[in-house]
């Protein structure tokens, strides 16, 4: 019977750690911290763009975004509902100016353990209160081969990811997803002062107040468990509209993506996280499995111990019966002889005192 009892704590042990790593454990880990701080660069050699620097177009130049997203931890606390608050920031730069070419700012609150935006009486970009929906700076922890809503800046609205495939990007397995913003209204600038001679007019002529329209193809790679962006790809093209004369000219084309030195940080960083996410979800199947096995093995060996032990009592009741019954006949077999040897020897007496009598006669 110990050894049952053995079998059956272990299986409730096993049950116990089953459900601590399936609801506690992986909750405190599948979480945003409230210290992240990350920068991306994005690189693209061969763009096409028009200088608001130089008023020139510049072919084949190398545009160099960084974006750059913080954790407010004071705030974040402040606010609580489970939510970090993120600053996010982004320019873009080519080597022939120092002027940069966009630069933009945002504020925004996610959830920490979905990753999704929600409502914060804070949420703002480039110092206008706006409202952020979607995903910003990450997909949900076990990310699903399906379809996502984020947020894009530009439009200030969400556009969709749609899954595409499953790759490897040195060696870490990742999704792929992809989107595409058809061709409209840039909203952060809906209308730019532009130079008249951008739409074939004199130098001399007044600027134009031209509509601003942007396009977009986007690629992000994505590491599942984690829900981190390893790597992105945006093929992102703009133009500037006459609304006078609707001549468009482009002023933006470009296919800008992580560098290297981006994508192996991101993968050195969330490598170990992501196989550790694995394992709890993996534990506590195979916990849960072990321990029930346990349990059951230690309850039946239970009651073959008990059965056991009941056909012993009775054996041994059955060898003391059978004991007591040989006991008996030796007593009863001696009874017997003991009467019949004396019954003889009386006998042998009288015979004998019968032939002196008479031989005395």
């Amino acid at each position: 019977m110990r050894k049952s009892a053995i079998v059956i704590g272990f299986g409730a042990f096993f049950i116990t750690m089953a459900l601590l790593l399936k609801f506690y454990a992986f909750d405190k880990l599948a979480v945003i911290p409230l210290d992240q701080n990350s920068r991306q660069v994005a690189v693209d050699k061969n763009a096409y763009i028009f200088d608001a620097g130089t008023l020139k177009f510049q072919r084949d130049t190398t545009l160099t975004t960084t974006v750059g997203a913080v954790a407010q931890k004071d705030a974040s606390e402040s606010f609580g509902h489970n939510a970090v608050i993120f600053s996010k920031w982004q320019y873009s730069s080519i080597p022939q100016t120092k002027t940069p070419q966009t630069a933009s700012t945002e504020k925004f609150a996610v959830n920490r353990h979905t990753g999704k935006v929600i409502d914060w009486s804070g949420d703002q970009e480039n110092g206008k209160a706006i409202k952020h929906t979607g995903y910003t700076v990450k997909f949900p922890f076990g990310t699903e081969k399906t379809t996502y809503p984020y947020w894009d800046g530009s439009i200030e609205k969400s556009m969709s990811m749609k899954y595409a495939g499953t790759e490897k990007i040195d060696g870490l397995t990742v999704y792929r997803f992809e989107g595409s913003v058809p061709r409209q209204t840039l909203a952060t600038q809906p209308i730019k002062d532009t130079p008249g001679f951008l739409f074939g007019q004199p130098k001399s002529s007044p600027g134009v107040k031209a509509k601003y329209t942007y396009a977009n193809d986007r690629t992000i790679w994505v590491e599942p468990q984690t829900g981190a962006f390893i790597k992105v790809r945006e093929a992102q093209q703009q133009w500037l509209t006459n609304p006078k004369t609707n001549k468009s000219v482009q002023v933006l084309k470009t296919t800008s993506t992580f560098n290297d030195a981006t994508v192996k940080q991101n993968v050195d960083d969330y490598k170990g996280k992501a196989s550790q996410l694995k394992a709890l979800k993996l534990a506590p199947w195979i916990l849960g499995i072990l321990g029930l096995l346990l349990l059951i093995g230690g309850v039946l060996m239970a009651l073959l111990l008990g059965r056991g032990g009941e056909g012993g009592r009775h054996h041994a009741a059955d060898e003391d019966t059978d004991a007591d019954y040989d006991e008996a006949d030796d007593d009863e077999a001696d009874d017997e002889t003991q009467g019949g040897v004396s019954g003889l020897l009386d006998g042998a007496d009288e015979d004998a005192t019968a032939r002196l009598g008479t031989d005395d006669a």
